[in-house]
């Protein structure tokens, strides 16, 4: 019986080993790699589908796990660069630095923890080990905690965790999802359109030359969106397909690498202080196109339009628990509704001065109406929804 349960044991332990090797590449998805306060976030950042392509010489990179406790890097001649690296250019794609440029080293893979071994030898970005990110892990050696998923476990998610103040118990993580070479890539996430509406007249002094950009967490590096502001009215606009899950973003003055122009909302109800005073007006997802009217430098909902003039219409009942009805002096043809970070929630067609709305489906708080009236005035209120 002894010899069975071993045999049992020997079994298992080989077919969980089998299960890493092979040739594997990031994921050609947005979310590939990213980093956050705990294993199962990446809400401090996450590759976004555009890295796919600026990021191309690290997404064709490939790891060859061998069944002999081997494992071979191959970066053809061009990975991803960062200036942490001796010798580096400006961060981007360029011939691999020793001693991260890739080839043969050992690994070992038990109870879904895989282990690298050799000068260099790393999994994902070069610069993350298990005591920090600066590429020298402690006796050139690395822990990864793998998980695998998919009809044939052709997705590998690898985590690892370093030293930083800012995560839960002390540690932040980082996730990179790799895919089996010759495996059909997962469908991407779900993604919606969101529109950032940026009013720019609290900023001390100028706008800077570079422009106002959207960028961080989930949306990407620092000059992941780029705004518009052709017509010169201080409001800087911009869309871009989000994935909808949802997460954290800042407003920043400027470009700017090291996060310096990023906006300071410390202390308000939009920024999330355990990551980075970032945005909070996005997290917990969304499930159609948004648009966010937001402040640069505060929480409060600019005041387009924003302002009560109930004396023009009226709403009742309010408070409310279920159906509100419209009245206005003018024809309506649509009403818009947002919530108190500016998020669009709601948008009806109406065509009349008159009308009923459903708001049942609405979670309990105060929102802000906009009327778009057939005279071309916009009328604007608020009512509770209890």
């Amino acid at each position: 019986m002894k010899k069975i349960y071993t045999l049992i044991l020997l079994s298992i332990s080989i077919s969980f080993s089998a299960q890493i090797e092979g040739s594997w590449s990031l994921t050609p998805n947005a979310g590939a790699f990213g980093v956050g306060p705990d294993s199962a976030s990446t809400s401090w950042w996450a590759s976004d589908a555009g890295a796919v392509t600026t990021r191309d010489c690290l997404f064709d990179d490939s790891i060859v796990f061998n069944s002999n406790g081997t494992y071979d890097h191959y970066m053809d001649g061009s990975t991803w660069l960062e200036t942490w690296q001796a010798g580096s250019p400006a961060e981007g794609c360029g011939a691999p630095i020793a001693p991260h440029d890739g080839g043969s080293n050992t690994y070992t893979f038990a109870n879904g923890v895989l282990t690298v071994s050799g000068a260099g030898a790393h999994v994902g970005l070069a610069k993350v080990h298990n005591g920090g990110e600066d590429g020298a892990p402690v006796n050139d050696q690395i822990a990864y905690h793998v998980t695998f998923s998919g009809s044939s476990s052709e997705i590998m998610t690898v985590d690892i965790s370093f030293p930083n103040a800012g995560g839960t118990n002390g540690l932040g993580w980082w996730r990179y999802i790799y895919l089996k070479n010759g495996a059909a890539p997962p469908p991407p996430p779900p993604a919606y359109t969101v529109t950032f509406n940026v009013h720019t007249d609290l900023i001390a002094g100028n706008v800077s030359a570079d422009g106002i950009y959207i960028g961080g967490g989930f949306v990407g590096g620092n000059d992941a969106l780029l705004l518009d502001d052709s017509d010169g009215d201080g409001i800087w606009s911009g869309s871009t397909s989000l994935d909808a899950a949802g997460g954290h973003f800042t407003i920043l003055n400027g470009n700017c690498s090291d996060w310096s122009c990023k906006e300071d909302i410390s202390g308000q109800p939009c920024a999330d202080a355990n990551n980075y005073n970032d945005r909070n007006n996005l997290l917990g997802g969304f499930s159609q196109d948004t648009t966010l009217n937001l402040q640069y430098g505060s929480c409060t909902t600019p005041s387009t339009g924003i302002d009560e003039l109930i004396n023009s219409f009226s709403i009742y009942p309010n408070p409310s628990n279920g159906i509100i009805t419209i009245q206005a002096t003018n024809s309506i043809n649509t009403v818009n509704i947002y919530n108190m970070i500016g998020n669009l929630v709601m948008v009806k067609n109406i065509a009349n001065n008159q009308s009923t709305l459903n708001i049942e489906n609405l979670t309990n708080g105060v929102y802000f109406m906009e009327l778009n009236l057939n005279n071309g005035s916009i009328l604007n209120s608020k009512f509770i929804k209890k």
